[in-house]
């Protein structure tokens, strides 16, 4: 296990590419599209920049208490920035969501963590709610 730092965002059905669905540049075995429920067994997609980590990486994120994988790319991602799934949701409150977990400053998450860490699992927004810590 080692601590990152990065800026996280996220990302959802409505502004994933192309948009509206729920496709991933890494479909495998583990998942054929962005998905999961944030376990440790089942990661949620995450996205990153093309040479930064591994496909497969994962990563667990306190600040939602969740596991993901890295399974996707992000154009803009650099220097450890990630992008989490939030849901396959495409209504305008993902986007009211993702906007409110996003953080002006870098956040710690853990590459290669250990199972048994809190998690929350389920999307970061699903049935018209956003998480909350």
């Amino acid at each position: 296990m080692a601590n990152a730092l990065g800026a996280i965002g996220y990302y959802s059905a409505r502004d994933n590419s192309p948009a509206g669905t729920r496709a991933i540049a890494f479909p495998n075995s583990r998942h054929r599209e962005a998905g999961g429920t944030g376990t440790f067994d089942d990661p949620l997609t995450l996205a990153a920049g093309k040479g930064q980590m591994a496909v497969g990486t994962k990563v667990y994120v306190p600040d939602v208490q969740r596991y993901f994988v890295m399974e996707d790319l992000c154009s803009f991602c650099a220097n450890g920035d990630i992008l989490l799934w939030a849901g396959a949701a495409t209504d305008s409150g993902v986007s009211a969501c993702e906007r409110s977990l996003t953080r002006n400053s870098l956040r710690r998450y853990e590459v290669d963590p250990p199972a048994g860490l809190p998690v929350a699992a389920g999307d970061l927004y699903q049935n018209g709610r956003c998480f909350t810590v």
